[in-house]
């Protein structure tokens, strides 16, 4: 669960996560009314006057009756009673399609189907990305990074459909503006799809996605490459491995599965914002 259209750093942010942790983002207003207590403050969320409360629901000692649960719940009841807008979803172990029953308090509820966008593009140049394949047991070569970073940034102009990567234009890129060059070698062909999938995706759903691009490349339906690129909130208060996140300084949160199986090789790119080893 997640809120909607709320800024990190200006606005209170609710997520709740698969494993049960209940994380409230609060400006120095809230916070101070809420009645709860952060546990631990770093250095970054005092600069940024961000208070993150942090709530395991799943602990045994927060239950119905107990104290800590009716403090929490008289708190939000009483002093967070802001209305938000928020996604969330459900998953079961069985596959079936269940209806979730929400609070009397819920205003609005609006089901939401997982669609996916198919998209053709065509006269494009497309990167072999021979250049990053290396044989794990050894070392890359010397400027195997930045033979990544051509193919991360080729990936993410083929998502927004960018004409810098088109193999003839209709008209020509101001030099000024951009002096872009899709990375050498290209493939034979000139035609890939795009498949898109938009808001707030469960883990189990991104794993059969992956699950499903692997069978494809045993026939050799998928015979160069294929990349699957996962874009992570912006607003959440914690990106990679429980690091506290602020939006203008590292608000990257997003990682890149890159596929090869003519090499039976793939491999795992993520995104950290510049500031995310020091918070």
């Amino acid at each position: 669960m997640h809120t909607l259209n709320t800024d990190l750093n200006t606005d209170n942010v609710i997520v709740l996560d698969p494993e049960g942790n209940l994380s409230l983002s609060l400006v120095k207003d809230a916070y101070e009314k809420f009645g709860i207590q952060v546990q631990h403050r770093s250095k970054a969320s005092m600069k940024h006057n961000k208070y993150i409360i942090n709530i395991p629901l799943k602990d045994n000692q927060l239950h119905p009756g107990s104290k800590q649960f009716e403090r929490l719940k008289w708190c939000l009841e009483n002093t967070l009673t802001q209305t938000f807008k928020l996604k969330a979803y459900f998953n079961i172990v069985t596959g079936q399609s269940v209806d979730i029953e929400w609070p009397s308090q819920v205003k609005k509820v609006t089901k939401i189907d997982i669609e996916p966008q198919f998209e053709t593009l065509t006269d494009i140049h497309i990167p072999s990305f021979e250049s990053i394949n290396h044989s794990l047991n050894g070392q890359p070569a010397e400027d195997w990074d930045r033979h990544v970073m051509n193919a991360l940034e080729w990936i993410g102009l083929a998502y927004i459909r960018s004409n810098r990567i088109k193999a003839k234009t209709t008209k020509a890129v101001d030099p000024f503006i951009s002096v872009y060059k899709a990375p050498a070698p290209y493939l034979d062909s000139q035609t890939g799809t795009l498949i898109k999938w938009k808001g707030l995706l469960p883990t189990p759903f991104i794993h059969n996605v992956m699950t499903m691009i692997r069978k494809l490349m045993v026939p050799d339906i998928i015979n160069h490459w294929t990349s699957l690129t996962v874009y992570g909130y912006r607003d959440s208060p914690y990106t990679w491995k429980g690091k506290e996140h602020y939006a203008y300084l590292n608000s990257e949160n997003d990682y890149t599965f890159l596929m090869m199986p003519e090499h039976q090789t793939a491999y795992t790119l993520q995104f950290y914002g510049s500031h995310h080893s020091n918070v």
